[in-house]
């Protein structure tokens, strides 16, 4: 979901911009971004902050895996008019109350004529639940329906389940937006995002002249004798209740396909204000291609045989309605690009899998802002895609403070803070670095499509795992510090270029700033950081060092006089750097145990890496490979070194056969001592 002031970056492209001019456009896109939020923030965080969860105890006792919605909708006088069937399954022995969300409103009679039927024999409806007495026991298995009739006028302002609206030019739009809390506030349902339905059907009669938009595929569209329209929408894939949707309004239509495969099309339905019908043809060109960037990136489109469609409506964010996102009225317009890929994204992450519950948002909206930038890289190239995970950094101290887990689920601007879109983004961005570009992918690709979350529901703990059996690394440092700790590191760092015995060293030193001041406790980071280095022959090279401790020093072999350095120049690690001055270096670096093995780099490897080492005296040095049951898999160097040198593994064994993708170890020995690191190897 996209609300007004939670865009990260809000970039329109144009086949008129020359590729030279792309980080210039960039540029001035994200500040507009910047001021649009700054303009709008205060209104809309007001307006979010009226929904409120609601929590029904026991609701694991009972699985809802069918609903048969049947509305009428009248706009003079305004009304909804609903008849909805739900088919639930036991989970316990002997279940004989099931409790439902549906709205109540203290104090208040927000429906006329309710009425519940099926297997029921009792119910009450108080504190927005619907109370229900079963006709008898039901055992575990068991299968019951329960039918609510009702109508009334659902509760309106701010971002409300259900509302009528106002068109831009003045015509009348019904609309749904329930996410997180709010289905219940037009139909009674299980308001929980783990228990998805196996599917459903949405019957909408409306007044002559209207459109409807929903999930699913058009089933029928019959007229009545009174001239009102009744479209029958079907869901055949599991959905959870946010993103059970409907719009109506005089749309004008238009369709587009995405061929998935030769001769085989899906549609691409539109529906649109009719003044706004040119432009839309115009600016909605790119989903086709949108959709093949993360099927090829993600696995085929998720709802592959139904479609994919976009409906504008009246409220100012945009929402991933599952097969039919909602846009408001100025990502048409103004040709929100990135609006448009953020919550196709979604029908990969939030829709087809779901966060489990509101405190792991992130698995939703970081994930679609981190697919933004993944379209402007398959679009515009990688250079590109730097500048668009750099460009909004201006608002670090704003959304970097926070974890990005939410601790609290009650305030929905809390839910929904930028955090989780920006720094939930950039948590992706270095995951990828960490364990390199080819496996980062498999893994998200992988993670799409496993059973165990394919049209269900995940955490982030079990999101973490799944990425730890992907890559065979140990990555709860990593989840630990940068989703369920705040902050972010600052780094003071500098260097020296100097030699010692013939030998051309790299002397680094990194620091990292305690944060003062406030609620917030420092945090020392452990993160792998790029150094780019410039020799003086122009030649350059990239050294990854790995950073831990509050000041940490490195002195690196390099093959050439060192002319320049950059501390992680593609800023693959969310953070804050300034460059210190460090005093020339007049005597020998003192070595811990008179030796220093550095770690590989690169790291993940694909083809070879490099495994630097340094000595404060001469003598015997052994550098091996091992698997991580200890077997020997390759013997590097075997001999007498005087100061220290490169290794570099070509991830082959000693019989020049390539090893498997996976862990290995590499250990150097000298002089009675050891020390050893960990690389992974791609294919």
């Amino acid at each position: 979901m996209r609300y007004g002031i939670l865009v990260l970056t809000v970039l329109c492209f144009s086949s008129l911009f020359a590729q030279q001019d792309i980080p210039q456009k960039l540029k001035e896109m994200s500040k507009a971004a910047q001021e649009y939020r700054s303009s709008e923030g205060k209104a809309l965080t007001k307006e979010l902050a009226v929904q409120q969860s609601v929590v029904i105890p026991d609701s694991s006792a009972f699985d809802q895996f069918y609903y048969d919605l049947n509305f009428v909708i009248t706009t003079n006088p305004e009304n909804l008019q609903g008849t909805v069937t739900g088919y639930f399954k036991s989970q316990v022995s002997g279940l004989s109350l099931v409790k439902l969300n549906f709205d109540s409103r203290a104090g208040i009679t927000p429906w006329n004529n309710l009425n519940v039927s099926g297997d029921v024999s009792s119910y009450t409806l108080s504190d927005n639940i619907l109370r229900v007495v079963l006709n008898r026991p039901y055992n575990e298995g068991e299968i019951f329906s329960i039918t609510v009739t009702y109508s009334g006028v659902p509760r309106t302002g701010g971002f409300q389940g259900f509302a009528f609206g106002s068109t831009t030019d003045g015509d009348t739009i019904v609309s749904t937006l329930s996410e997180p809390y709010l289905a219940h506030s037009w139909w009674p349902c299980k308001d929980d995002p783990a228990d998805k339905m196996d599917s459903m059907k949405i019957a909408v009669t409306v007044p002559a002249g209207y459109i409807v938009a929903s999930n699913g595929l058009l089933q029928s569209v019959n007229t009545n004798p009174n001239g009102s329209k009744s479209f029958v929408w079907k869901e055949k894939y599991p959905i959870t209740t946010y993103l059970v949707s409907l719009a109506a309004t005089h749309y004008a239509t238009f369709s587009d396909s995405f061929e998935y495969a030769p001769g085989q099309f899906m549609p691409i339905d539109y529906f649109v204000y009719p003044p706004n019908l040119e432009r839309a043809r115009d600016v909605f060109q790119p989903l086709p291609q949108m959709l093949q960037v993360f099927s090829d990136k993600f696995g085929l489109y998720p709802f592959i045989e139904e479609k994919y469609g976009q409906a504008q409506f009246q409220w100012g964010g945009a929402m991933e309605h599952q097969t039919c996102t909602s846009l408001g009225y100025s990502w048409v317009i103004y040709d929100w690009e990135t609006v448009f890929a953020h919550e196709l994204a979604h029908q990969w992450f939030g829709d087809l899998i779901t966060c489990q519950n509101w405190h792991d948002i992130w698995l939703n909206e970081g994930f679609a802002t981190y697919c933004e930038a993944v379209w402007v890289e398959a679009k515009l190239g990688t250079e590109a895609y730097y500048t668009y995970v750099n460009s909004d950094l201006s608002g670090i101290n704003n959304w970097g403070i926070d974890p990005i887990y939410r601790n609290s689920i009650d305030n929905v601007s809390y839910i929904f803070n930028r955090t989780v879109y920006d720094k939930g983004m950039w948590v992706l961005h270095m995951l990828r670095h960490i364990i390199g570009d080819s496996v980062f992918f498999e893994t998200l690709h992988n993670y799409a499509n496993d059973p165990a979350f394919r049209f269900k529901d995940a955490t982030t703990a079990q999101f973490r795992d799944f990425v730890e059996s992907q890559t065979g690394m140990n990555l709860h440092w990593f989840f630990q510090q940068w989703i369920y700790e705040p902050l972010y590191p600052k780094y003071r760092w500098g260097y020296l270029a100097h030699q010692q015995g013939g030998q051309n060293y790299l002397f680094l030193q990194i620091d990292q700033t305690p944060w003062s001041g406030g609620n917030y406790q420092s945090s020392l980071y452990k993160m792998p950081i790029d150094i780019a280095v410039r020799y003086q022959d122009n030649s350059r090279d990239t050294l990854v060092v790995w950073d831990s401790l509050q000041s940490q020093t490195y002195n690196i072999p390099v093959s050439q006089q060192v002319a320049e350095v950059s501390f992680d120049p593609n800023s693959w690690v969310l953070k804050i750097a300034t460059e210190m001055s460090l005093s020339d270096i007049n005597t020998p670096i003192s070595l811990t145990d008179g030796f220093v093995l550095y770690q590989n780099y690169p790291n993940p490897f694909n083809s070879t890496t490099k495994i630097p080492f340094a000595l404060d005296a001469g003598g015997n040095v052994q550098l091996n490979i091992y698997d991580l049951t200890g077997r020997k898999i390759r013997s590097l160097l075997n001999g007498y070194f005087a100061e220290g040198s490169i290794a570099t593994w070509d991830g082959m064994d000693d019989r020049g056969l390539p090893v498997a993708s996976g862990v290995y170890i590499y250990r150097l020995q000298y002089n009675g001592k050891e020390m050893s690191h960990k690389l992974l190897l791609v294919r």
